[in-house]
């Protein structure tokens, strides 16, 4: 079964994370898949917005742990894909709207600062609780900050996880619906309401935001993605992501 499904319907393409048995994690397969969703998405012409969600509880539980645990190089690879990925979607010609449902931890945290539009349910689970395996989440922060701002720093150092109110109030998220129920809804009248505006206005509007925000540039995610990989080699690094594994396996 693929873990990514693409649906090219013009106005909107629609990519899903579609492993909800481990929470849409990624893994070396689904970075695999979201990178081709993504450039495929880039390629459809008749498309003004992407649609971005994951099935099942979870929108994105963050990277496979597990697979760090037994290839000690493969944190590292993920962070640097993380980076590619997020400034892939960053630059994507048309409008992004992500759904968020249940958790979207560290990595799956970090997609959500990449998008135009973050939709999430009132009861969702967001944030960056990394430090615990000694990681830094600085591969976000080139989208992070522009989102939220100030809230960047309290978010990324504090590690604490919040619910969807709370990610609509400090700028993570852009809609926040009533309820988890509704979620759906309130996408789909984005999404119609984008995709009714005219699309070369839309894409010449957000190449300028990117431009003018920094994002267009590799610089910056080049830096944190970098930074972030060097400290996966570190003892702390290694002691930590082992020991809180350990923890969950008992």
């Amino acid at each position: 079964m693929p873990l990514v499904r693409l649906e090219l319907n013009a106005p909107c393409v629609t990519i899903t994370l579609d492993d909800p048995g481990r929470r849409n994690a990624l893994s070396t397969a689904m970075f695999d898949a979201l990178r081709a969703g993504v450039a495929a998405a880039a390629m459809h012409e008749t498309s003004a917005v992407v649609r971005l969600r994951g099935n099942g509880p979870a929108f994105c539980a963050g990277f496979d742990l597990g697979a760090c645990v037994e290839r000690r190089t493969l944190l590292a690879t993920f962070i640097r894909r993380l980076s590619l990925l997020n400034r892939s979607i960053r630059r994507l010609r048309q409008v992004v709207v992500v759904e968020v449902q249940g958790a979207a931890l560290a990595g799956g945290c970090a997609l959500l600062s990449a998008c135009d539009f973050v939709c999430v349910a009132p009861d969702a689970t967001l944030g960056y609780p990394v430090h615990r395996i000694g990681v830094s989440p600085a591969v976000s922060l080139p989208t992070l900050t522009i989102a939220t701002g100030g809230a960047a720093r309290p978010l990324t150092l504090g590690g604490d996880l919040i619910d969807g109110r709370t990610a609509l109030r400090i700028g993570l998220a852009t809609h926040c619906a009533e309820s988890p129920d509704t979620l759906p809804t309130l996408v789909d009248s984005l999404v119609a309401r984008l995709a009714a505006k005219g699309p070369v206005a839309l894409a010449a509007t957000k190449r300028w935001l990117n431009e003018l925000d920094g994002s267009a540039r590799n610089t910056a995610f080049d830096l944190t993605a970098e930074g972030s990989a060097r400290l996966c080699d570190g003892d702390e690094c290694v002691a930590m992501l082992a020991s809180f594994w350990n923890s969950r396996k008992r």
